[in-house]
């Protein structure tokens, strides 16, 4: 009953008054980091990519868990030698609670990316985007409603909020840029940097507010091989601030190959299999597995939940999956000399 009632507070607080704000929250961001910065679409291995996961946390806390999935595309097009432009589609959607606390976004992330020199490039994008937050208070129970044994919606609630639907909806921006740079042909490191909700736009749904904070993100990921060697290094980090939240994740995943491909063919006949440990400081312990095959690729990844928290989880936090798929065609002059 308790934790029923905490998330039906914390998500009608959310709405009605501001003082907490919801933005998606995924422990695999490396493997997309569009969904990071609109500066990487078109990075990806290939032309183009179709990405999609899915997560869901706290499981053990409440019978209605939060829940995030999103899917996207990104490709890389006007491939000429000195550049390319990279563009894409990304939606999100994240939904928490009984009261179906949701935020979805529809985001277009468009970019230029300028060959410095042959192992430099550097990327500036922007990502207009529709921002929808809905919530729905018919399914919320309060104290005055239980009756000892269990909640009973007919007893009047006593409370200002009618039980009715209540959404939101608004033009959203986000802006980045994005550089990554070769040290051999085995070797590479991405570096980025974007602001989102620039626009800093309305989140409550009755009165006004000072608006979604806006979100600084700074990312990076690096990929170490050897000549001759069946084993990549592959460090990765992630760090926010939004407003007064502030999140670290580190770590990385440690890459095997277990068949190779062509010299013509390289990436798209590989088969890879990836492990990974990472930590979300104050916060969670995660692992994850990573398989890929000839450009398709699945995912999962677990939070171990190491925070004060734990009195409600046990430790236990979040289930991830992805699952993405990477097409080459074409014969763009710096997609075919860029090395993955």
């Amino acid at each position: 009953m308790k934790t029923r009632i905490i998330l039906i507070i914390f998500s009608l607080g959310t709405v009605f008054q501001g003082f907490s704000q919801q933005d998606k929250h995924l422990s695999m961001f490396a493997e997309a980091p569009v969904f990071l910065n609109p500066a990487a679409a078109g990075f990806a291995p290939g032309n183009l990519q179709l990405f999609s996961n899915f997560r869901m946390q706290w499981t053990t806390v409440s019978n209605e868990p939060y829940r995030t999935m999103t899917a996207g595309a990104d490709w890389k097009m006007m491939d000429k030698g000195n550049g390319f432009m990279g563009a894409g589609i990304n939606f999100t959607n994240d939904a928490a609670g009984v009261t179906n606390y949701q935020t979805n976004v529809i985001a277009v992330p468009v970019n230029y990316a300028i060959l410095l020199n042959k192992s430099n490039l550097f990327s500036v994008g922007i990502q207009p985007a529709y921002y929808q937050r809905s919530v729905s208070t018919a399914n919320a129970s309060w104290d005055n409603q239980w009756t000892g044994i269990e909640f009973d919606p007919t007893i009047d609630n006593q409370e200002a909020v009618p039980s009715q639907n209540y959404s939101l909806s608004k033009f959203d921006v986000s802006m980045g840029v994005y550089w990554e740079t070769f040290f051999s042909k085995y070797s590479k490191l991405t570096l980025g940097i974007s602001g989102q909700h620039l626009t800093k736009q309305r989140i409550n749904i009755l009165t006004d507010d000072n608006g979604l904070y806006r979100k600084l993100n700074v990312h990076g990921q690096g990929s170490f091989g050897k000549m001759n060697s069946t084993f990549t290094l592959e460090p990765a980090f992630m760090f926010f601030v939004q407003g007064p939240n502030k999140e670290f994740t580190f770590g990385s995943n440690y890459k095997f190959l277990l068949k190779s491909g062509s010299l013509i063919t390289n990436y798209f006949n590989d088969i890879t299999l990836s492990l990974g440990t990472y930590y979300r400081v104050g916060d969670a312990f995660m692992v994850n597995a990573i398989l890929d095959m000839s450009g398709l690729g699945f995912g999962a990844s677990y939070d171990f939940n190491m925070s004060s928290l734990t009195r409600a989880t046990n430790g236990l936090g979040g289930m991830e999956f992805f699952i993405r798929y990477r097409l080459q065609f074409g014969t763009g002059d710096l997609g075919n000399n860029r090395v993955h």
